[in-house]
């Protein structure tokens, strides 16, 4: 006979014993691990199609793109484990429902919350990893402005009569002066995110995560309406919003965000559960169930990016507050898109003639 094991390994043993007898542990482990999968290659796809034209672009190196492909990364790996999770759970519950499970526990006296408490084992694993994504690679989600920075000032320096020099990622040039004004300073010539204004200008620098750019002795050509005409304008400082962020506000300490987005998915999750475990008596169909997991982890993101964005600069102060307000947005979203699902006609199964 085997022998069983003791010590520290004997308390894991049982443990793993009892996932595997769990009707609904083992399984939601299985489809938020699967879910993820699914959104994560998704998610990459979309990443890849973003760097693809840089990484074609034979003037820039790999060391200049990589922080940009880490950031990627870095908020693919987030969005998908933090709307895997809560959609795994959702369809582990919906089959419990379907096989008839939830009734025999709920005969037994098990409430749905306690049925939900029965995914507390790796629901503890799964917000390690959230934590840990969010934490430690959020702390290098501020590298590509520093990147750009460099790649503006490089630019500069490396100036020569007539020449011209790209920054990627912001979509400017460098024009140098001509032979006969060697004496001239450089311009950086580039085009507005909003409105298309063409602007050029002395000197400038990008915010860490890539959405605004300080322009130094600016000059705009802004037009009028009126054809053939335009007017222009000189600024000594111009700041210019709305470029395309590529990581989230530099404003944000990482462990306040990994405490938002945990908490956001934990609460979603456990949502989505307890709803279609009350819901048993009706008939809701895969789709339905994914739906209602993945309804608070999306409203989470849009919340969280949208408070990001205006999070000031310096002293956030009491802004950061309203960031407690991302979790109840999550478990809103879930009620609303569980009472959508449950007003649908009931899915009933195809009767014998």
């Amino acid at each position: 006979m085997p022998r069983s094991p003791s010590g520290p390994s004997r308390g894991l043993f049982e443990l793993g014993r009892r996932l595997r007898r769990d009707p609904l542990a083992l399984p939601a482990a299985l489809a938020a691990a699967s879910a993820t999968a699914l959104i994560l290659g998704a998610a990459l796809i979309g990443a890849t199609i973003r760097l693809l034209p840089w990484a074609l672009d034979p003037t820039i190196p790999w060391s200049t793109l990589a922080p940009f492909a880490k950031s990627l990364l870095a908020v693919a790996f987030e969005a998908a484990l933090m709307t895997g999770w809560p959609v795994g759970w959702s369809l582990a519950t919906q089959r419990l429902v379907e096989r008839g499970e939830a009734r025999v526990l709920a005969s037994l006296g098990e409430s749905p919350e306690r049925t939900v408490g029965r995914l507390l084992p790796h629901a503890l694993l799964l917000g390690a990893m959230l934590v840990m994504s969010s934490t430690v690679l959020g702390r290098d989600a501020v590298a590509p402005g520093k990147v750009v920075n460099a790649l503006l000032a490089d630019g500069r320096a490396s100036c020569a009569p007539g020449a011209t020099h790209g920054v990627p990622f912001v979509s400017a040039t460098w024009l140098c002066p001509p032979r006969h004004a060697a004496d001239a300073p450089p311009r950086l010539v580039g085009r507005a995110p909003l409105g298309g204004v063409v602007f050029t200008a002395e000197d400038a620098r990008v915010s860490d995560d890539l959405r605004r750019i300080e322009l130094a002795g600016a000059r705009l050509t802004l037009p009028t309406g009126e054809p053939a005409t335009s007017v222009q304008a000189r600024v000594g400082t111009l700041v210019l919003r709305g470029l395309s962020p590529w990581a989230r506000a530099s404003s944000l300490p990482p462990a306040l965000r990994a405490a938002v987005v945990t908490g956001s998915s934990l609460v979603a999750g456990c949502a989505a559960a307890a709803i279609l475990l009350r819901a048993r008596r009706r008939r809701i169909g895969g789709v339905g169930a994914a739906a209602v997991g993945a309804a608070g982890p999306l409203a989470a993101l849009v919340a969280l990016r949208a408070l990001e964005l205006r999070v000031p600069e310096s002293a956030p102060g009491a802004w950061l507050l309203l960031f407690a307000l991302v979790p109840p947005a999550a478990l809103v979203a879930v009620f609303v898109a569980a009472a959508l699902v449950t007003a649908l006609p009931e899915r009933r199964r195809a009767d014998s003639k």
